[in-house]
């Protein structure tokens, strides 16, 4: 058995690999850029340098949202071990949307002389972007950051964070290239004389069966990528649903509602009654700080091991399989006796529908029908009405979200695998790859217990009145439960009886 005090000795040499170096990070004020310059500020210390692409928002200018992105709790642990880490990172001001991302020539030239390793992360993961922006960020975007990176005389390695579902038509995706579903150039070019009013047809043409213009676009990025790759040290890295945390540096953070945390939040508020999925088939989702761990393994595989592995699946089903079912009662069990939410709208309940007609019937008599009634008792109050846009949007988001929850995909990663298994003791330590240990239940509390304190501002003193309220929004369910079935019994006997009578 190795003792602590060898294992400190051993070498980390992903750590190793960023002594002296130098980063370029697009997509940095991201849910994974933001882990990304964490793990490496605090991880691998002896980076020299990590520009971060960003653009002027809201009226802040680049320097002023880093400083604003810094002070989120996720750097917490940083700032406590090494607050002058910050010093390293370096805004440059650009905007993956416009020509050459928009960086002045005085800032390409310094990229130009010093970026050793540049990390391609910038995409909008919306599934219901137009084609004309998608286009525009995910694939334009890409060919504009390889045209960068190609033009980096100390450049190592450039890594392209695509997605595990980037060909969604295959029940099993493996670590290799697949030819995308229209070619990117043409697709770049059409898009700049397409009309506004003709780009729904456009759209509809080009997606075929590819269901949204997110996994679309990014297949025509990986393709842009795979053709410089003779010419170029890049490889591709595929995560599946990226979630929060899972250990390090703060358990169960994440940087939005996206995804499953919506979910879970949404009905755990009373607001989702409804869903509409195959409860049997299975989520790959891997956590934010394992997906990055990948990213920084795959680069230390393909700058030190073998050049020619190029694809990197980060996944879970191969090692795990926890259907949709599962994880909604897991998630129901969490807020009902250990984790509620305050300020609900009704008791968190509701299921999962396997019939899209029994899910409508239930979306409108328990989602939409009761936001509206809310909302003109605010309208009475002098309150704005929100529920039922609300409401809309959560329909609208289902409706994106519901190819991935009614079917399963098998994912390949033995090449992650490989990779991981050169590591030694210290290095896994440090960049964990993998669930050992994992408990979903353990793990999906703490996401929700810090879904409520960084996002919802629901602090722990607030969670005795929330255990209070669950009390009385279970007894009113069961209330009006009652009362519901009473009247159909009622109506149903009434109606029975003259009929036979």
């Amino acid at each position: 058995m190795t003792k602590p005090a060898d294992i400190e000795k051993m070498p980390d040499r992903i750590a190793e690999m960023f002594v002296g170096r130098t980063v370029f990070i697009t997509g940095g004020s991201g849910f994974l850029g933001k882990v990304l310059i964490e793990k490496l500020l605090r991880c691998c210390s002896g980076v020299k340098r990590i520009y971060i692409l960003i653009r002027n928002k809201k009226g802040k200018s680049p320097k002023e949202r880093i400083h604003d992105i810094f002070k989120n709790a996720l750097f917490d642990l940083l700032r406590s071990k090494d607050p002058d880490a910050f010093q390293k990172c370096i805004p440059i001001p650009g905007d993956v949307t416009e020509i050459d991302l928009g960086i002045s020539p005085e800032d390409r030239k310094k990229l130009q002389e010093e970026v050793e390793f540049f990390y391609h992360s910038a995409a909008t993961t919306r599934f219901d972007d137009t084609m004309k922006y998608a286009v525009t960020m995910n694939t334009r975007g890409t060919k504009f950051a390889l045209e960068l990176a190609s033009q980096c005389k100390k450049l190592k390695c450039f890594i392209h964070v695509s997605t595990a579902y980037v060909n969604p038509l295959q029940d099993v995706l493996d670590e290799k290239y697949y030819p995308p579903p229209a070619n990117p150039e043409e697709v770049l070019n059409s898009i700049n004389w397409i009309k506004e009013d003709a780009m729904g047809n456009f759209t509809k043409q080009l997606l075929g069966d590819i269901p949204n213009t997110y996994t679309f676009t990014k297949a025509l990025a990986e393709a842009l990528v795979h053709d410089q790759m003779e010419k170029l040290p890049a490889i591709i890295v595929r995560p599946s649903v990226v979630i929060p945390i899972y250990k390090d540096p703060l358990p169960g953070w994440c940087n939005n509602l996206q995804g499953p945390m919506g979910l879970f939040v949404g009905a755990g508020k009373g607001i989702i009654r409804s869903m509409y999925m195959d409860s049997k088939s299975y989520a790959d989702m891997v956590p934010a700080d394992i997906c990055v761990n990948g990213m920084l393994c795959g680069t230390w595989y393909h700058v030190n091991v073998e050049k020619k592995q190029r694809y990197f699946n980060l996944t879970s089903t191969s090692d795990y399989q926890f259907s949709w079912e599962e994880i909604i009662e897991m998630g129901k069990k969490i807020v009902y006796n250990r984790m509620p939410f305050n300020q609900c709208v009704w008791y968190p309940g509701g299921s999962m529908k396997k019939s899209r007609i029994h899910h409508a019937i239930c979306f409108y008599l328990f989602q939409i029908i009761p936001a509206l009634f809310i909302d003109l008792l605010l309208l009475i109050l002098g309150y704005k009405p929100v529920l039922y846009q609300i409401q809309r949007r959560i329909e609208k988001g289902q409706e994106m979200f519901e190819y991935y929850t009614s079917r399963a995909w098998n994912f390949t990663n033995d090449k992650m695998k490989v990779a991981r298994d050169l590591m030694n003791k210290k290095e896994r330590s440090i960049y964990i790859l993998d669930g050992e240990g994992l408990d979903l239940m353990d793990y999906f509390e703490q996401c929700l217990h810090t879904v409520r304190l960084t996002i919802l501002k629901e602090t722990d003193d607030m969670l005795p009145a929330a255990r209070r309220n669950m009390k009385i929004l279970w007894a009113l369910d069961r209330i009006c439960k009652g009362l519901f079935f009473y009247f159909v019994f009622l109506y149903t006997y009434r109606g029975l009886s003259a009929l036979l009578f």
